[in-house]
């Protein structure tokens, strides 16, 4: 009787432990199999003498991962310009499931001429994402301060 009992009891935990090991196992490869194509768009205002770039044209998001985004702005004109970017993400309701972790947006900066600086977007999506959301547009736009 009591070999019995410890048999069904190995079997229990033994299920147990397999179940939970499956359950981690189905979770994690779910969020890393979803990802998000997204498209960088960089702008400036026509009266900025600024280029503004995204190192990369396209990314993939992964939700649970940071991800850092690099930008490049560059005065081409003769004297000091300050300006804004601002952060607009579609679609809009992929915004709630993202948290800024560094942003240069919204921040007023101010490049002399010829002047060349190098800006990070820290990014973390939300695992809980939307499933439906596949495809992502993030852009920035300058604007003069």
């Amino acid at each position: 009787m009591l070999k019995r009992l410890k048999l069904t009891l190995v079997l229990i935990v033994s299920v147990t432990l397999i179940l939970i090991f499956l359950t981690f196992f189905s979770i994690n490869k779910k969020n890393n199999t979803q990802q998000i194509s997204t498209k960088l768009i960089t702008s400036v205002q026509k009266d900025l003498p600024l280029k503004f770039n995204a190192e990369r044209k396209n990314i993939t998001l992964k939700p649970g991962e940071i991800k850092t985004i690099n930008y490049s702005v560059e005065n081409l004109g003769k004297k000091s310009v300050s300006a804004m970017a601002t952060f607009q993400v579609y679609p809009p309701e992929l915004k709630e499931f993202m948290t800024k972790m560094n942003c240069f947006c919204y921040e007023k900066q101010t490049l002399k001429a010829g002047e060349k600086e190098k800006y990070a977007l820290v990014l973390l999506v939300d695992p809980d994402v939307t499933k439906n959301i596949k495809e992502a547009i993030i852009q920035f736009v300058y604007f003069k301060k």
